[in-house]
C-alpha cells in the first residue's frame, strides 16, 4: 500500500501495536463466547431454588437423627454438605452429592430422567473412571447408575451423587464429634422453604436445643463473570497499551508530515479534508492488523476443535469493528490538534 510504502516506519508500529492488541481482543472474545456457552448450559441444570440450612447443637448429631429430622419432608431435595468421599480405584478424594431425601428428579445432564437412585449406586461424571461399572469403598461395590458426559458438561466433572444411607454405610463416622451438620435444600418445583419449615419442626421435636439457620443460594452464573475473566482483563490492558503507543506514533506521524499537509492546505485543502486522510489512512492501518489478528487467532480457534456459530461470529464482528472505529477516534486526538495549528505558509517556510 502507498501509506506503508511513504510512511513505513511509522505504518509498521502502529501495525504491530495493534496487530498484538487485536490477538489478545479476539482470544479474550472466543473465550469469553466459549464460557458463555459452558455458563448457559450450568445454569439449565442448576436448580431454580436453592437454599442452605445450618443445624447447630451442642450433642452430636447421628445419622439415623438425619433420617428422623427428614421423615416428613415430602417436597424438594435434601442433600447433606460437605461429605467427602474416595474410591480404591481413584487416586484422589472428591466431595459427593448427598441425597438425604429426595422428591423430584435430579437436575443433571443424565441421558434419562432420574426420579431416584437404587440403593448401592452412584451417579459418576469422571473421564477417568472409563467403562468401569462399578466401584468400590471399603470394599462395598458400587455400582455405576449413570455416567456424566464432562466433555460436553465440563461442570459436572469430579461430582459424585449417592445415597445418604449407602455414604454413612461405609462412613459411618463421617459426623464424628460434629456438633454443627450442613443441609442444601433444592428444588425446580416446589417450594424450599415449606420444605426447611418441615425440617425446623422435626428438629424442634427430636432435639429442642437445637438452633437453625438458614440462607439463600444464588446457583446461576452470570455472563459478566466471562467478561471479566484474566484474558479479556489482560486483552483491554494490552488494546489500551497500544491505544497510548499509537497517540504518541501519531504525534510523530504529524510532525513528518507537517509540511505535506501545510502544502496541502496552500493548495485548497480544508482542515476537515487532512483530518479525514490522515483518518482513513490510521483506520486502514488498524483495519489490516485487526484482519490479520482475527485470522491468525480464528486458525488457532479451529486447529483447537472449537466452533463458532453464526451469533458468535457477528459479536466478534461487531465488537472488532467498534474498536477499531474507537482506536482511530482516540488516536486521532493529538494529530487534529496539531492539523488545527498548521498554516499554509509553513509549506514555503520548511
Amino acid at each position: 500500500m502507498l501509506i506503508l510504502k511513504r510512511y513505513s516506519i511509522v505504518g509498521a508500529l502502529i501495525i504491530l501495536c495493534f496487530f498484538s492488541a487485536f490477538i489478545a481482543l479476539c482470544n479474550g472474545l472466543l473465550t469469553t463466547i466459549q464460557t458463555n456457552r459452558l455458563i448457559q448450559k450450568e445454569n439449565q441444570y442448576a436448580y431454580t431454588n436453592e437454599v442452605l440450612v445450618t443445624i447447630r447443637t451442642n450433642q452430636e448429631i447421628f445419622p439415623n437423627t438425619l433420617s428422623q429430622i427428614t421423615r416428613s419432608v415430602d417436597v424438594c431435595n435434601v442433600y447433606v454438605e460437605n461429605m467427602t468421599i474416595y474410591f480404591e480405584e481413584i487416586d484422589s478424594v472428591y466431595r459427593p452429592d448427598v441425597i438425604l431425601c429426595q422428591n423430584e428428579k435430579l437436575s443433571l445432564p443424565t441421558k434419562r430422567e432420574i426420579s431416584g437412585i437404587p440403593d448401592g449406586s452412584i451417579i459418576a461424571a469422571l473421564s477417568n473412571i472409563g467403562d468401569r461399572n462399578e466401584l468400590s469403598i471399603h470394599k462395598k461395590i458400587f455400582s455405576v447408575f449413570e455416567t456424566l458426559d464432562t466433555d460436553k458438561y465440563p461442570f459436572t466433572t469430579g461430582l459424585f451423587v449417592v445415597n445418604a444411607n449407602d455414604y454413612f454405610e461405609v462412613f459411618p463416622d463421617a459426623l464424628c464429634d460434629s456438633n454443627t451438620v450442613t443441609l442444601r435444600i433444592s428444588s425446580n418445583e416446589n417450594d424450599v422453604y415449606l420444605a426447611y419449615s418441615n425440617i425446623k419442626n422435626n428438629l424442634t421435636d427430636l432435639m429442642p436445643k437445637a438452633e437453625i439457620y438458614n440462607s439463600d443460594i444464588v446457583t446461576t452464573e452470570s455472563i459478566f463473570q466471562s467478561i471479566l475473566s484474566q484474558e479479556n482483563l489482560i486483552s483491554i490492558g494490552l488494546f489500551l497499551f497500544a491505544l497510548i503507543n499509537t497517540i504518541i506514533i501519531s504525534y510523530y506521524w504529524v510532525a513528518v508530515r507537517r509540511r505535506e499537509i501545510a502544502i496541502r492546505k496552500a493548495f485548497g485543502a480544508s482542515n476537515f479534508s487532512v483530518i479525514t486522510l490522515m483518518a482513513s489512512e490510521l483506520l486502514r492501518l488498524i483495519g489490516i492488523s485487526a484482519f490479520f489478528a482475527l485470522a491468525i487467532q480464528m486458525l488457532v480457534w479451529i486447529t483447537q476443535g472449537n466452533n463458532l456459530d453464526m451469533q458468535g461470529s457477528l459479536t466478534i464482528v461487531i465488537v472488532l469493528l467498534l474498536s477499531i472505529v474507537m482506536a482511530v477516534i482516540i488516536a486521532m486526538i493529538v494529530p487534529v490538534q496539531h492539523i488545527l495549528q498548521i498554516q499554509p505558509s509553513e509549506g514555503v517556510k520548511l
